[in-house]
């Protein structure tokens, strides 16, 4: 047997990985460096880049309900995209009008004060000597006659409503006397009330292009429909057409009209700030314009729109 010698202690085995632990160590602590930056960094830009959608968006939809309501504001769009950022910093780069009914707002990352557009690096700029990036978010709202809403159980013909909704001055809609208006439209009997019931009671809304069917055994609707209304604004149906079936008569509804109800007065003897004879049927109230939450747009533009992002 070989005897181990002094000098044969000191000499390192061939086998021995200790260099290559640490080279492996070294690299790894690169890798995981590089992962920190990844983790760190993409999540920054893409929480950034959230916040900046966000901003878009609601810029977007504010700045296209101004419009619908007659007066485009792009004043509201700065706002609104520094209220969604979290350190209530961004920038609107631009505020454009795709089509005529729609708008489209571009937001961007600032920072320090709104001194620089980019967003800072926390690791990438140690590997790469990229001080930041600058990120970009857009949104495009548009707004459009609904072709479904929930209303007063009252049908108005586009003759009646052409009299009145140019004009901020109020109106009183006499039932069964039509100036100038298809007289035959609101019969006796059914005086365009539609067997709907009130707004919060109604099954479900109405919609354009589908007859809706009138209360004929009613001389006015509810009070309970104008108590809780006065004073506010209500979507009245427009319609183009009746049909009469069996004696039955159906509504064409084309779209809706705003009003500001302001009063209103029935020969029946119910009556609220009285805005006509006693012998007359009325409401009166201001036509006005008006952004519905409805979800489906479609049919005639009466001065009620929706608002809604496009994707």
């Amino acid at each position: 047997m070989r005897r181990l010698r002094g000098a044969d202690l000191g000499r390192r085995s061939p086998c021995d990985e200790g260099g290559a632990v640490l080279v492996m160590v070294a690299a790894f602590t690169v890798v995981m460096v590089g992962m920190a930056a990844l983790v760190v960094d993409v999540g920054a830009l893409r929480d950034e880049q959230r916040q900046l959608q966000n901003g878009a968006d609601a810029g977007a939809l504010a700045v296209a309900q101004s419009c619908a309501l007659g007066s485009c504001d792009l004043a509201l769009a700065p706002g609104l995209a520094d209220a969604n950022s979290q350190d209530r910093e961004s920038a609107v780069d631009s505020v454009s009008y795709p089509t005529a009914n729609s708008v489209r707002v571009v937001t961007s990352s600032r920072s320090d004060g709104g001194r620089t557009t980019i967003l800072p690096s926390s690791f990438a700029q140690a590997f790469s000597g990229v001080a930041g990036t600058t990120v970009r978010a857009s949104a495009t709202a548009a707004w459009g006659p609904p072709s479904s809403a929930r209303s007063l159980p009252l049908a108005i013909s586009e003759c009646d409503l052409a009299k009145y909704r140019l004009t901020t001055l109020p109106a009183v809609l006499l039932f069964k006397k039509n100036p100038g208006c298809e007289g035959s439209l609101d019969s006796p009997g059914s005086f365009g009330w539609l067997d709907t019931g009130c707004p919060d009671a109604m099954p479900a809304p109405i919609s354009i292009g589908a007859g809706v069917p009138g209360d004929t055994g009613a001389s006015g609707p509810s009070a309970t429909c104008l108590d809780s209304s006065l004073g506010k604004d209500v979507l009245l149906p427009v319609y183009s057409t009746v049909v009469v079936v069996n004696g039955k008569r159906s509504y064409t509804i084309v779209g809706f009209a705003a009003l500001r109800l302001t009063g209103w007065r029935f020969a029946r003897g119910q009556s609220l700030l009285p805005a006509c004879g006693s012998s007359e049927s009325c409401i009166a109230g201001t036509f006005i314009k008006y952004v519905t939450t409805s979800e489906t747009g479609g049919g005639t533009d009466f001065g009620v729109s929706r608002v809604f992002l496009v994707r």
